[in-house]
């Protein structure tokens, strides 16, 4: 399926213009439509005075709220008009990993920033790509905070543990990954069958669709199974790392650490996210 149509998550992030960057060059590239998203949160007061007291201090909450978002939507305005892209705005109210995977459902993908050790408020939790994922059965891309990365993508990196989240992962990669792109097959701790190397059958239905792809088996050591992604990343020069969203219940992902929480955290390149 073509790549037609991307929302991207505009906020008060101080990095938050890599990952409309990010957003346009992709449309750009693929011909397709950036749609931009700001979601104001509600206010949270702990009243501290007489009954009636706090209605001043969450009108001017509100009043801020709008203000940055009518910010952010012109800054998103100027950037779209830069680019010659096809954009369009909304705006919305509520939790962001909600509203996000809302309006996301009627797109082909979601971007969405790695949240910054800049993001003073604190509003916005650190898998908050993640969580999206789960809410709108989209995929969704998330983007390093910390500098501008290529759209072309000609070398990934799949993490294959042969779940429904990461098959789901690979085809919905298949819309921006370059033809004939190198596919590397991570499997960690994996376990072969009839003989055959982990990894080997997807890695043979990769060139069936015309990708170079290569299935390679690290065990994780004494090291975590999130590090052992992030060493073979960099040893294999990835341009995009591919992987399934929360395969165990988010609330014991949390628990026990949880891959895709800390890649959430420590992301060299693009992790695209499905679920």
């Amino acid at each position: 399926m073509p790549l037609r149509s991307i929302l991207v998550h505009v906020n008060d992030d101080a990095h938050n213009n890599v990952t409309i960057d990010a957003a346009l060059a992709l449309a750009r590239q693929h011909e397709a439509t950036v749609t931009g998203l700001y979601v104001r949160p509600y206010p949270v007061v702990i009243p501290v005075a007489p009954i009636g007291g706090a209605m001043p201090v969450v009108e001017g909450m509100i009043e801020a709220y709008q203000q940055a978002c009518e910010a952010a939507g012109k800054r998103f305005g100027e950037k779209a008009a830069e680019s010659g892209v096809r954009c369009d705005w909304r705006d919305d109210d509520g939790d962001p990993a909600d509203r996000i995977g809302f309006h996301a459902r009627y797109t082909d993908m979601a971007i969405l920033g790695q949240v910054s050790p800049d993001d003073s408020d604190g509003r916005a939790p650190k898998d908050l790509a993640a969580i999206a994922t789960m809410n709108s059965g989209r995929p969704t891309l998330a983007v390093p905070y910390t500098r501008t990365h290529t759209t072309v993508i000609q070398r990934a990196m799949l993490c294959w543990n042969a779940t429904r989240e990461a098959s789901r992962a690979l085809h919905d990669s298949m819309m921006i990954l370059e033809p004939g792109a190198r596919v590397d097959v991570l499997c960690v701790d994996a376990e072969g069958s009839s003989g055959r190397l982990p990894g080997s059958d997807i890695a043979a239905h990769l060139t069936q669709h015309g990708f170079e792809a290569i299935a390679h088996h690290r065990p994780s050591g004494k090291i975590s199974t999130s590090e052992t992604i992030l060493a073979a990343a960099a040893d294999l020069e990835s341009e995009l790392i591919i992987m399934g969203a929360y395969g165990h219940a988010r609330i014991r992902e949390i628990a026990l650490g949880g891959v895709t929480r800390s890649m959430m955290d420590h992301m060299p390149v693009p992790v695209l996210m499905s679920h």
